[in-house]
This record gives structure tokens, sequence and C-alpha cells, in this order.
């Protein structure tokens, strides 16, 4: 069965499926830095073929699911800035996010993965998300935290390396986004 993913808009952001077409940006600004890829699984930048499986597999794991990694642009000039999305991992959803080194810092990363709690809990009625990152990363770790997840420990479970869990239940989920709205065209 194939599904179809929707558009989310925030108040500065255009979240939306990725295409083929973006794996030259998205490589550009994710993959080829080392300063993201650090957080990333295998902590190194990948070769463009790479970039371009990454986002055939976020296609398709979109279709298979009805949702994915998405790609997160500017509302206003449509520059692509990164990725966030939900992720089914063997037993959990995760939520996750990575942002162009430019765009550290200015609050992109909560406001994009907020809208995707929002999407999971209330479109897709999931009862829990996770959230994963290397404990150093700190950033990420303070943005899941403004997103009222909570602190569950360290898991080697996922990605084949040791990472922190946060966990949200969808009862303990906050909407405070007056300005989100998901879109199926």
């Amino acid at each position: 069965m194939s599904h179809q993913l929707p558009t989310i808009q925030t108040y500065r952001l255009l979240i939306r499926p990725f295409t083929l077409d973006d794996v030259s940006a998205y490589h550009r600004v994710i993959n080829d830095d080392p300063d993201v890829m650090r957080y990333l699984p295998g902590g190194v930048p990948v070769s463009p073929k790479h970039s371009a499986k990454t986002l055939h597999y976020f296609i398709e794991h979109g279709q298979q699911w009805g949702f994915s990694f998405m790609a997160v642009t500017h509302k206003v000039d449509g520059a692509l800035i990164g990725h966030v999305g939900l992720h089914k991992l063997s037993d959990a959803v995760e939520v996750g996010y990575a942002l162009g080194k430019a765009y550290w810092g200015m609050g992109y990363a909560t406001e994009s993965a907020r809208a995707l709690l929002g999407f999971g809990f209330t479109h897709l009625q999931l009862p829990e998300i996770i959230a994963l990152a290397y404990a150093a990363n700190t950033a990420s770790r303070h943005a899941m935290e403004r997103l009222g997840m909570s602190f569950a420990g360290e898991t080697d479970r996922y990605y084949d390396t040791r990472l922190v869990i946060y966990r949200l239940a969808r009862a303990d989920f906050t909407d405070t986004s007056d300005d989100v709205r998901v879109i199926f065209a």
C-alpha cells in the first residue's frame, strides 16, 4: 500500500516530502559537512551517491508507512535547510532532525520537530514517540527537552551505536503551535 505524505507549514518553515531533485542540495547541506555528520549514523561525510540512496530510502519509507524524514525548507525562499521526520524503528517510532550548520541555534529543530510530533500524535494516533542522540550532542538533547520529551537513559538498540533515548507519550504532548497546518494534496 502506498501512502501520501503531507506538507506541513509552521510559522517559518515548509516541511515537505523529499524528491530526487533534492539530492544535490541535501548532500551539500547535510551529508557533505563534517560538523553535521559527526552526530549522524556513520559520523563522517558521505558521497553524493550515498545521499541519493538516503533520499530513495526516505521516499520509500514514506510510501510504506505514511510518514518519513522530510525536507525542511524556508517558507520565504524555499531553501532546503535539512530534514525532520518520523521514522519507524523495529519497536518504536522516532522523531529525528538534522539541519545544516548555517541554521543551527535558530530554533528550527524544535519548531520542525514539534510540528512532526503533532502530526504523529494527532493524525497518526501514535501512542508514544522517541528521540535518539549521541550523548555529546547537547544541542539536540536540549531541543528534545524543549519539546517536552523525558530522558529515558541510554540504549544500543538502534543504529548499531550507543545513544541517549528520550520519550514522549501522546497524553503528555502539549501542542503550542497555533500556526501549524497539515496539508494533504
